[in-house]
């Protein structure tokens, strides 16, 4: 899945993240506000082009301690529509997560509610702003009635998530996921399972992922190996088995000036013809941030689907976080 630029999960891992405003903070209550605006322009060779605010997003996270131990924990974030049609009768805010639980300093958090899944908030190399992360096979990224539990320090990380059946789909979920820190490298690794139970559509997901990250400051690079086996119990004769990698890095030439590019292949086994074949995807790009909480990019990408034609794509835009 894609990633988000800022995530509700990264806020439960760690403190505030820089570009945030924390409004409370202090032994008894803590209350975190944070946002990104994030505007482009996607020029598709094979496609119409879209001009489009995906990705903007508001959040806040907040918990009360109730006594020395333990603290009642909750948050929500909310996806920005600014690209609604009225017509359609689309939102302009859509409440995509929230939460509530409890946190202690020893255990961790664990929590009820509408989550971004385990997979997705540990999820494999991608330092794209638009055209990457087609190697990341996790079905899902964001869940109703979900259980999760979320604790980490300096070493690692444990992330788990059991989602009840539920949804249009009647979907359930199970994912553990977790990550090692050893100096300058991180070690991600995870397995999950998705089924849909609906009378017409009836499928059960297994994904794996692993990933290894070398983060020494102006340059980072990563390399990470998903594979997915997604079984169609209504029409067997789409079920497919995936194999993806992907290699990405990104080299800060300046303190505000960054280089990145990635490399994403595929391999699909699959009984149809149009799903199954080999599928790369690269993309290279250059962002600026000419003052803080903003961030200028601009992408090139290399598409190459299985059942299409090839396509050579182009995405500038602008981020502004808080």
């Amino acid at each position: 899945m894609k990633k988000r630029v800022v995530s509700l999960s990264s806020l439960l891992l760690a403190s505030a993240p820089a570009l945030s405003y924390e409004a409370i903070d202090n032994d008894i209550a803590y209350l975190h506000f944070y946002g990104t605006i994030k505007a482009s322009a996607q020029f598709l060779e094979e496609q119409d082009n879209e001009y489009t605010f995906g990705d903007s997003k508001v959040g806040l996270l907040g918990r009360y301690a109730v006594t020395d131990v333990f603290s009642i924990a909750a948050g929500t974030e909310a996806q920005i529509n600014l690209d609604a049609d009225e017509d359609k009768n689309e939102d302009d805010l859509y409440v995509s997560q929230y939460f509530l639980g409890l946190y202690t300093e020893a255990f961790g958090w664990l929590t009820f509610g509408k989550h971004s899944t385990s997979s997705d908030d540990l999820n494999g190399v991608d330092y794209s702003e638009i055209f990457g992360g087609q190697s990341n096979l996790n079905s899902v990224g964001v869940k109703g009635d979900t259980l999760k539990y979320v604790y980490a320090n300096e070493l690692f990380t444990l992330n788990a998530t059991y989602g009840f059946e539920a949804g249009d789909q009647n979907r359930t979920l199970s994912e553990l996921f977790g990550q090692y820190n050893l100096a300058d490298l991180t070690l991600i690794a995870g397995i999950g399972t998705t089924s849909t139970n609906t009378a017409t559509n009836q499928t059960d997901s297994t994904y794996f992922q692993t990933s290894a990250k070398m983060e020494m400051g102006d340059t980072n690079f990563g390399l990470t190996y998903y594979l997915q086996n997604l079984d169609n119990d209504l029409q067997p004769s789409l079920s497919v088995d995936k194999h993806a990698f992907a290699l990405a890095g990104q080299i800060a030439f300046t303190e505000g000036v960054t280089a990145y590019a990635g490399h994403e292949l595929i391999f699909q086994d699959s009984k149809t013809k149009d799903l199954d074949g080999t599928r790369q995807n690269s993309y290279v790009g250059l962002s600026l941030i000419p003052i803080e909480y903003t961030k200028l990019f601009a992408e090139l990408n290399f598409n190459s689907p299985i059942s299409t034609k090839d396509e050579l794509n182009l995405a500038v835009g602008g981020v502004l976080s808080w």
